[in-house]
């Protein structure tokens, strides 16, 4: 028995010895196959590194060659003329002093022939264009450019503007348009509601102030005003009626090649330069006439926005229409448009960082070529034109189309 159990012990220990060594062998394989197999995976990795890198350089070489082709196309449309004969659809408070300046600064250098106001840069608040409220075309041409405030009718606009004219509107979001509408025309009506929340309490009924005091929207600065003056009837916009706000915007869809959305401006003006085929220096701005809020008393509460979505039904039928068009039309311009309006974007701040200090009137600061630019140069007198207002651009105008002195001109 105890010679027994010893033998048992030892042939025990050496089968566990022998699966040890077996397993260390196994264990120590592995880590040798690991490691060759790691430098393989590594080097394949590596190779597969370096073969995406040069994908992306081809595909980049590729999207150069197309955006260079595009440019091509874009800057030679229509044989490379440059579209002159477009009527701007200027609506109050929504950016469009802004979008007038480049109208102008664009047209006068090219003796465009504009319609120009007898009241300086309105035509009318409350009827479309009418002989009796411009001044007549000048002997042997005809009108290229409108851009005053104005009713828009798709038949007298057409009586003044030549066939091919490109149709330009321009469209905010209607609660800001609101807002700066009660901050700049300061209604009586709605004001005289209260001396601490006139615009909650008005919002709370629009419909029941609007009919006491105002009665028809075309008279109204903040019952869907851009719907108003965009055309849509009065009938239209008092019964909200779904199916004829509907075809109102349809044919508005038809009529105009381009709404701006004021704030989307650089990608809609970037759009615009596509269409007209300009130049990226033709559509340069600064934005004009920004305004923070002068009473207390128009400080809007969160709920507001929600109270005049309900009420401007019609103006945001048309807002939200144009906005969802707007990124269709730039999608489908071609490839690059968000590069382009990148490059924008970085050669507007450039120019206003020339032009903001008042720049000599020798200096000049020059703009880098590009696949989306020629190279151009800011002079002194380009930041001066940037900076006229509207009635500076007008008096021009009087004089160069009429010779009527500036004294006299509105």
């Amino acid at each position: 028995m105890n010679m027994k159990i010893p033998c048992k012990l030892y042939a025990c220990r050496m089968r566990c010895k022998t699966r040890l060594l077996a397993i260390s062998v196994v264990l120590l394989t592995m880590v040798v196959l690991a490691f060759h197999w790691g430098e393989v995976i590594y080097q394949y990795t590596d190779i597969s590194n370096d073969q995406a890198r040069q994908n992306v350089l081809n595909q980049q070489r590729k999207e150069s060659d197309i955006c260079t082709d595009l440019q091509m196309k874009l800057f030679h449309r229509n044989g490379g003329q440059e579209v002159h004969h477009i009527a701007f659809l200027k609506v109050h408070k929504a950016a469009s002093g802004t979008m007038t300046s480049i109208l102008f600064r664009y047209g006068v250098p090219r003796n465009l022939t504009f319609v120009l106001p007898k009241f300086i840069n309105s035509i009318s608040a409350v009827e479309t264009i009418h002989e009796k409220y411009i001044h007549p075309r000048p002997k042997g041409r005809k009108f290229d450019v409108m851009t005053s405030h104005v009713i828009y009718n798709r038949e007298a606009f057409r009586t003044f503007m030549q066939n091919d004219t490109v149709y330009i509107g321009i469209l905010r979001e209607p609660y800001l348009q609101f807002k700066s509408s009660m901050n700049y025309m300061q209604p009586k009506y709605i004001y005289n509601l209260s001396e601490t929340n006139p615009i909650q309490i008005y919002l709370k009924n629009p419909e029941k102030y609007e009919l006491e005091n105002v009665k028809d929207p075309i008279n109204s600065w903040v019952n869907n005003r851009q719907a108003v003056e965009f055309g849509i009837p009065s009938r239209v916009i008092l019964e909200k009626n779904q199916s004829d706000i509907d075809a109102h915007v349809k044919q508005l869809d038809k009529d105009f090649d381009l709404v701006i959305i004021a704030e989307y401006f650089d990608e809609s003006i970037v759009l615009m330069r596509r269409m007209l085929n300009w130049k990226m220096q033709d559509i340069l701005y600064r934005s004009l006439h920004i305004r923070g809020w002068d009473r207390k008393v128009t400080l809007p509460q969160p709920h507001d926005r929600r109270l005049y979505r309900k009420w401007a039904s019609v103006d945001y039928a048309l807002y939200d229409f144009f906005f969802t068009r707007l990124w269709n039309q730039a999608k489908s311009s071609g490839p690059g448009f968000f590069d382009e309006v990148l490059r924008f974007k970085q050669v507007r701040e450039e120019v206003e960082d020339f032009c903001k200090p008042k720049p000599n009137s020798t200096d000049i600061y020059e703009i880098e070529g590009s696949i989306w630019n020629e190279q151009f140069n800011i002079t002194s007198k380009m930041c001066d034109f940037m900076f006229y207002e509207e009635e500076d651009w007008v008096k021009i105008i009087a004089f160069q189309q009429y010779g009527i002195t500036p004294a006299s001109s509105s």
